[in-house]
């Protein structure tokens, strides 16, 4: 399936195969987190409704993983998102969380959540764009995971962006 297509970039759902191919997208793109293969396999394959990529001449040069919170899948969580430098300028993360959005997989979805390390600015501007373009409000929790949770990793606040305007259900 085909969400959307601009300036020769594709965004479409995601297939295990692009499972190694977005590994490697993260390894080419610190600081990024990088997750096991076998995870961006099953996140691709498992949660290909909530989860995008973005394709240039054959290659990916983003993505966005994330997943409806089983407790509430009025929520989305947003996992991880990356571009890479070829697919930079074009404003795709924005564009990539709002198609995974505007699914209609998503049809209930009310707010959007991630986490994000205090010293992340580009992740900062970049859901403020996002609250912004939903003429949404995003707050943020401070060290909702500490580093003690992540094992050392450093702590992460968890921002909420409510309510979602996004239209729906363009599948």
């Amino acid at each position: 399936m085909i969400d959307a297509e601009f300036n020769g970039i594709t965004l479409r759902m995601p297939t295990k195969e692009d499972g190694a191919a977005l590994h490697h997208l993260v390894e080419l793109n610190p600081p990024l987190d990088t997750n096991s293969v076998y995870c961006n396999v099953l996140q691709c394959e498992h949660f290909s409704d909530t989860c995008i990529v973005a394709e240039k001449d054959g290659e990916l040069v983003g993505y966005v993983t994330g997943y409806l919170l089983p407790r509430d899948p009025g929520v989305y969580f947003l996992w991880q998102v990356g571009v890479s430098r070829e697919g930079r300028g074009h404003g795709l993360a924005t564009r990539m969380i709002q198609a995974v959005l505007a699914r209609d997989f998503c049809r209930n979805v009310r707010e959007l959540n991630t986490t994000i390390t205090g010293s992340n600015a580009a992740s900062r501007r970049l859901f403020q764009t996002l609250a912004d373009k939903e003429n949404a409000e995003i707050t943020e929790e401070v060290d909702y995971f500490s580093e003690e949770n992540l094992g050392g990793h450093p702590a992460e606040s968890l921002f909420r962006i409510r309510p979602l305007s996004t239209p729906k259900g363009k599948e």
